[in-house]
């Protein structure tokens, strides 16, 4: 306290001094007295600082506008003589003017927040005033301005520099005013809704009543007021005024209805509640809080629609039929009639009570229920709906019109946050079809075959059921059976006919649409242009083609080896012999199934030469020195050839890097020369290749030494064990035969 004391009393000394050296009659050359002029600036705001700092001499309720002026003064007087001075000294002095310049701005946040507390003090004695005369409506007319000035104010209270300083003029009105507001704004709250929902049932808005009512009711229960019997009593008085109606039906089973009402009632008559469509009412039970009545009724008819009727007000649902419950995420695309009904369902995480979910509905659909409650809406348009508890929301629907097909339809399910769209699901295709009557069919294109239900749809979205072996069946004007016509029909095709909806009728493929190739599997490529080569007695022919149709297999001048039914997937596999060291040519038609065989010239044709990959002769050396050294040796692969002596195929020779040859002397020396290695190069030569061996070095033989034998060096003749890395890219190795040798070297 005693430092306190001091800080004050050598203010009050400063004040005084500084308002001697303010004094307009005291006037002096800028330049000789600008020293003098910078002290009365720090003095005045020193004084200033403590005067607007709990630290001094601020008490969070007077406004220290002496000090304050007499800063200002200072400052613009030492500011004017400033700019007399040099550019340089007026930088100099500006700078030390700006400690002076903040302490004047954090007063004047200071001042304007004692005005600010002074009118929220105001406010609160009025409010205050208004509670002690027991007038609700001048409390509700004062509540409102206080809170107002309040919301206004307090945010000046908050620009006060300093956080001890700030909290004393803050403590002084915020506290008490926020303690008010929070006593009275449940009161305020209901008395306002309670005027609310008895103008809104002046005007006959009873919904908006309803809500109003319900809501004031929660805040009456979960608190304790200050006028609660008051209110309550206004509250009861403006409820039992509004007219007892349905607010909203759901239906639970095929036997039981819920309602809601838009207010509590305390008892409830059976008699009271009847529905149309010859649903009757067996019992009625009102739940504890009077405002859920659970209904009993007789049994609900599939996809009929009810209306129930209760003291002047309504409201419909409708039971499903035969419901396909579908999950978004699920991708498979929806197949039904017009009449069917379906089930779609969303969820969404964290949305229950926080975030409404966006429906868009697709033109030609009509939504029947949301979440359990009848909703008919038919789009296009969307709905936002309130998820359940799980984040779920559940739609039923079917088309829009029992005689109008809606064709490729999604909904999507969009989350909202802020008016925006933060998540989207959508569904999978949605098709409702109408069944077809009797009737003619001229030229329509089938868009779409469920053989498993043996039916097709046309591109009018018109189902055509296929009755079976009554009906008559005809492939490009050819009569065929009832299981050909289904393995024929395709998407794409054209269709004539006559539809029967209860006797037998006839159908014709006019135009089928051919949408896959044929093919044969990648292996059977011709890769050294005479045909696919291989050594067997066997083949399996396979590749891919239209799916369900039938393929023709012809060999050679057309010799008929038989037909297969190419598979839902498009594959197709079969087994046939060969002719040993000939060329076998096959051919292969794809065509719908049901119709004549085709000639064999009008399709695919594969060439597969069979016949054996061997070694027919070797050159000689060209010197006698027993060297294999830099010798160039040709190695010559046997043609095919039949029986005849007629050539087949010379086949090719294909070296790897890693191509090698073992040979062996009468000694059993063996040695083994591989391509690249050592000066040893294999090549490819005109119906064969040909091996330079590499050089000898300090006696020492370019091969690998398998076997040593008796001397470690070849010697006389060569047999040649083995020959690897020569092919004739079909995988087939050169076969070395017994008695092949390299003579003369």
């Amino acid at each position: 306290m005693r430092n306190k004391t001091l800080k004050v009393g050598i203010s009050a000394a400063v004040i005084t001094s500084a308002f001697v050296v303010g004094t307009p009659n005291y006037k002096v050359e800028a330049a000789t007295n600008i020293e003098q002029l910078m002290t009365n600036v720090q003095n005045s705001s020193t004084v200033l600082k403590w005067a607007i700092s709990v630290e001094g001499s601020a008490d969070g309720v007077t406004q220290p506008w002496i000090q304050y002026n007499a800063t200002k003064i200072a400052i613009a007087n030492a500011e004017k003589s400033i700019k007399q001075l040099s550019f340089s000294d007026q930088l100099k002095y500006e700078a030390r003017l700006a400690d002076a310049k903040t302490q004047l701005k954090r007063a004047q946040g200071y001042l304007d927040a004692i005005t600010a507390s002074t009118k929220i003090n105001e406010k609160t004695n009025a409010l205050s005033a208004a509670v002690s005369a027991n007038n609700l409506n001048l409390v509700e007319k004062s509540y409102h301005e206080m809170t107002a000035e309040f919301r206004k104010q307090t945010i000046l209270l908050d620009r006060v520099y300093g956080q001890s300083t700030r909290d004393k003029i803050r403590n002084a009105v915020k506290g008490p005013a926020e303690k008010l507001i929070n006593e009275l704004k449940n009161d305020v709250t209901v008395h306002m809704l309670t005027k609310g929902a008895s103008e809104d049932i002046r005007t006959s808005k009873q919904a908006e009543a309803s809500r109003k009512i319900h809501e004031a009711q929660a805040i009456l229960n979960a608190n304790v007021l200050y006028w609660e019997s008051t209110l309550q009593k206004s509250l009861t008085a403006v409820t039992n005024s509004i007219p007892v109606q349905i607010a909203s039906i759901s239906r639970v089973d095929n036997t039981t209805v819920s309602v809601r009402l838009n207010r509590a009632v305390s008892n409830i008559q059976t008699s009271e509640f009847t529905f149309d469509n010859s649903l009757s009412v067996t019992s009625a039970s009102l739940s504890p809080d009077g405002m859920n009545v659970t209904l009993k009724t007789s049994v609900q008819t599939p996809s009929f629609k009810y209306t129930l009727k209760y003291k002047g007000s309504s409201a419909s649902f409708t039971v499903p039929g035969s419901i396909v419950p579908i999950q978004v995420g699920n991708t498979t695309t929806q197949y039904r009639e017009t009449s069917e009904i379906l089930a779609l369902s969303a969820t969404f995480a964290g949305t229950y009570g926080n975030n409404n979910i966006r429906v868009d509905i697709p033109a030609g659909i009509k939504v029947l229920t949301i979440n359990g409650i009848d909703n008919s809406i038919a789009g296009a348009k969307s709905v936002n709906v309130i998820p359940d508890r799980n984040g779920t929301v559940t739609i039923t629907f079917t088309s829009n019109n029992l005689n109008a097909a809606a064709m490729d339809k999604v909904f999507t399910f969009n989350k909202m946050e802020n008016n925006k769209v933060v998540e989207t699901q959508t569904s999978g295709y949605m098709n409702f079809y109408v069944p077809a009557k009797d009737g003619s069919i001229s030229s329509k294109k089938v868009q779409y075959v469920d053989l498993a239900n043996n039916y097709f749809v046309t591109v009018d979205g018109i189902k055509y059921q296929i009755k079976g072996s009554n009906d008559t069946f005809r492939n490009e004007s050819v009569a065929i059976s009832y299981e050909s016509f289904k393995a024929a029909l395709n998407i794409d095709d054209t269709i004539n006919g006559t539809y029967k909806t209860t006797s037998s009728s006839s159908f014709n493929i006019v135009t089928n649409h051919y949408s896959v190739p044929l093919l044969v599997d990648s292996k059977f490529a011709y890769k050294s242009g005479y045909g696919y080569r291989m050594i067997g007695k066997q083949i399996e022919l396979k590749g891919t083609g239209q799916p369900n149709y039938e393929l023709f297999l012809f060999k050679n001048s057309g010799s008929f080896l038989g037909k297969i039914k190419i598979n839902s997937s498009g594959a197709w596999s079969f087994n046939t012999n060969l002719e040993q060291n000939a060329i076998n040519d096959f051919y292969m038609v794809q065509q719908v199934a049901g119709k004549s065989a085709p000639l064999y010239t009008s399709g695919n044709i594969l060439r597969v030469i069979e016949g054996p990959f061997d070694l027919l002769s070797t050159s000689e050396g060209t010197t006698r020195d027993e060297d294999i050294s830099d010798e160039e040796i040709t190695f010559t692969i046997a043609p095919v050839k039949r029986t005849n002596g007629a050539l087949v195929v010379q086949d090719k020779a294909v070296i790897t890097k890693q191509a090698s040859i073992i040979v062996s002397d009468e000694d059993g020396t063996k040695i083994q020369f591989t391509n690249n290695e050592n000066g040893t190069l294999f090549s490819s030569v005109t119906n064969g290749f040909k091996i330079k061996f590499g050089p000898t070095k300090e006696g020492t033989i370019s091969g690998v030494t398998l076997d040593k034998g008796a001397d470690e060096k070849l010697t006389g003749t060569l047999d040649i064990i083995s020959i690897d890395g020569v092919s004739n890219g079909y995988d087939l190795q050169l076969k070395v035969n017994p008695g092949h040798q390299i003579k003369v070297y």
